[in-house]
């Protein structure tokens, strides 16, 4: 006797939406402890705390990030979008500024965007 189960595939239960409204919340989190603590003053990097502009600069890319997270929740190809520029962005200055440990650093700082765009925009692709 074969016995065999039907899978419902028009489930209300959306497996990666659950997973990418998570991860973009932790991002958001991530993100906003990051630009707590730059404006604090208390930003641990090395070689780039003296320079102000680019703090500056990595601030202002990281806010630009930031906001390309919260906009997925509305427009999730949209926002998505705009983290991943910005975590490029942010990958970008934190490698060519940091004189230490640069792909770890880069790593740190731009993942946890670029994580959470690209499940947003895979997410959209999905469903559109």
């Amino acid at each position: 006797m074969t016995r065999t189960t039907e899978v419902n595939t028009n489930s209300s239960f959306d497996e990666l939406r659950v997973l990418t409204r998570a991860v973009g919340l932790l991002a958001v989190l991530t993100a906003l402890l990051y630009l707590r603590a730059m404006t604090s003053g208390s930003f641990l990097y090395r070689g780039v705390s003296e320079n102000i502009s680019v703090t500056a600069i990595l601030f202002l890319l990281m806010l630009f990030a930031t906001v390309g997270l919260v906009l997925t929740w509305r427009w999730e190809c949209l926002g998505g979008m705009v983290a991943i520029i910005g975590s490029l962005a942010v990958a970008s200055v934190v490698y060519s500024t940091f004189s230490e440990n640069r792909l770890l650093a880069m790593l740190v700082y731009s993942s946890p965007f670029l994580v959470a765009g690209s499940l947003c925009v895979a997410d959209w692709w999905k469903h559109r």
